[in-house]
């Protein structure tokens, strides 16, 4: 019986994901393809709702100040990725995390600034990295190897990890995540991202899987860094918004921390455009 049930549950959350899946990745394509400011604009609206489940997670949902100035610093913060360059971006992303920091740790009922101011940077940080590697002519491909790696790692670990089970990640954070699910999530995001990475004229080579391989582990470790922050605040989801994957930033959690590192990665290699930089970094290597 138990195990008919936890196939039902199974069947029934594949389902949940396949659905929330079609309308989403459509979505999130349709603004990459139409270009920078269509992206910037879904971007905002994702780091928007993560800085909400953010702040419901913290405690500092409640405090209109707290919530209106996290708002108003993520739309500032676009306007300045979009318009002005990245070391612009970075140092407003500063400024407002202290800034609503400082705000949370006002009142009658203050909330913790460093964790607020946390939230912030948090939300910032895919603001910024992703209005980033969509600059330029390079733009395009590079958020789809993005996505693609993210996608792929959190797909297959979820399986290989159902299907392997075996010794738990890291138990204590995330009871659910295995080493067999790790491993083929990273084995399975770097194979694709180097795929997509001889799509875009940089030829197949080592150095581009093992770039691959790192974007992926920084997916992994971006899901574990979500879920050491629920741990910490007791909760399961982050929100309930996406049928199948719980809140907003349970799904993009490991999307953050791979743009995070192929836009450093990117920034380093090029002054021009972090996308440019990163493929063209891969094609000599």
């Amino acid at each position: 019986m138990r195990k008919l049930r936890a196939r039902f549950l199974f069947q029934r959350e594949m389902k949940l994901r396949l659905l929330s899946a079609a309308v989403l990745i459509p979505l999130v394509i349709g603004a990459l393809w139409l270009g920078e400011i269509a992206f910037a604009g879904i971007v905002l609206l994702t780091a928007l709702l993560v800085q909400d489940e953010w702040l419901r997670m913290v405690g500092g949902h409640d405090r209109r100040a707290v919530l209106w100035g996290a708002y108003l610093v993520q739309c500032a913060l676009t306007i300045v990725a979009v318009t002005l360059s990245l070391p612009a971006a970075v140092g407003a992303l500063a400024a407002g995390a202290v800034l609503v920091a400082a705000v949370a740790a006002m009142g009658r009922h203050p909330v913790s600034p460093r964790w607020v101011g946390a939230g912030v940077l948090y939300a910032g940080a895919a603001i910024i990295a992703m209005i980033e590697l969509r600059k330029g002519a390079d733009g395009f491909g590079a958020v789809v190897f993005v996505l693609l790696i993210a996608w792929t790692t959190d797909t297959a670990a979820f399986f290989v990890g159902r299907k392997m089970g075996g010794p738990k990640l890291w138990r204590r954070v995330s009871p659910s995540k295995t080493w067999s699910g790790a491993i083929g999530g990273l084995v399975c995001g770097a194979l694709c991202g180097a795929f997509v990475l001889s799509l875009l004229d940089a030829p197949w080579s080592l150095a581009g899987l093992f770039a691959a391989a790192l974007v992926a582990v920084a997916s992994i470790g971006g899901d574990l860094l979500e879920s050491a922050a629920k741990r910490r605040f007791a909760i399961k989801d982050a929100g309930s918004l996406i049928p199948g994957h719980g809140g907003v930033m349970d799904r993009v959690d490991g999307l953050i921390a791979a743009s995070l590192v192929t836009m450093l990665i990117g920034a380093v290699a090029s002054a021009d455009t972090a996308a440019g930089g990163f493929l063209s970094m891969m094609g000599r290597l």
